[in-house]
């Protein structure tokens, strides 16, 4: 396990559909929309400015268990890894497991995210954790998350990255984008359920995300959600995997993004 190495910060303009106004201009309180459908096409959100600020046994223990609640945690995940491979989302059962330290922050803006690498990278993976977040005066998505897929590049160039982004947001349910040439853009939705239960503001819920190739799903209190298609062969790459806190709020302390007992599974190729 790895402590937080740095930080970065994206500032975003948005240009949602129907709730991103052009950036600068004064724009009126936005309405939340539903997530495009499974017929929807590509749809351009934000312009930014970004600145800095198995078949193994089929049951794989650890290298060491230090203690009962550790082990217990361990093939609660292993038993869900096995669920995931038996409902044909990811094709082998071989991998890595860890644990990753608990991340928490705060950012208010307009529209914006900030992450902090983990310090791992994978091009698939399942990563589990539970999400406990607070937005002031909330009126546009906000909500915890991850981007990932994220080539570091050999000079930070924040205009230039290509990567994803997934967020589990209060209003909508989950959110998926990818960032490239300086917007982010939706990213189809295959087939949704109902949106899940996260209470009332603040909200929490457990989250877990699998990625396989082009596919990505999402889990909610450990029930599926949401199947996603990634864009066809872009990006298939390792890249850094990172959580994120996602804000659409200026006012007070904007939303805070607490994630904790996250676990990760990187998928062997």
């Amino acid at each position: 396990m790895k402590a937080k190495i740095s930080k970065s910060v994206l500032i975003v303009c948005m240009m949602l559909t129907v709730i991103i106004t052009a950036c600068g201009a004064i724009a009126p309180a936005a309405t939340a929309t539903a997530l495009p459908s499974a017929t929807a096409t590509n749809t351009e959100l934000p312009t930014f400015t970004p600145t800095i600020t198995l078949t193994p046994t089929k049951t794989p223990k650890p290298t060491a268990t230090p203690n009962l609640v550790a082990t217990q945690q361990y093939d609660d995940f292993i038993a869900m890894v096995q669920k995931i491979y038996e409902a044909g989302q990811i094709s082998t059962l071989e991998g890595t497991y860890s644990k990753l330290d608990d991340y928490s922050d705060e950012l208010a803006m307009r529209y914006g995210y900030s992450w902090s690498p983990t310090g791992k990278s994978a091009k698939n993976f399942i990563i589990r954790a539970d999400f406990d977040w607070e937005v002031a005066n909330q009126k546009n998505n906000s909500g915890c998350g991850y981007q990932f897929r994220r080539e570091a590049p050999a000079e930070k160039n924040y205009f230039g990255e290509d990567y994803y982004l997934v967020a589990l947001d209060g209003l909508n349910g989950v959110i998926l984008a990818y960032h490239t040439a300086n917007y982010v853009y939706k990213a189809p939705v295959v087939s949704k359920l109902e949106k899940p239960e996260m209470g009332s503001n603040p909200y929490h819920a457990e989250f877990t995300l699998v990625v396989n190739d082009a596919a990505v799903y999402t889990y909610v209190n450990g029930n599926l959600f949401m199947e996603h298609r990634l864009r066809s062969n872009w990006l298939m790459v390792t890249g850094e995997i990172s959580p994120m806190v996602l804000t659409g709020a200026e006012t007070d302390f904007g939303t805070r993004c607490k994630i904790t007992n996250a676990e990760l599974w990187v998928i062997e190729p």
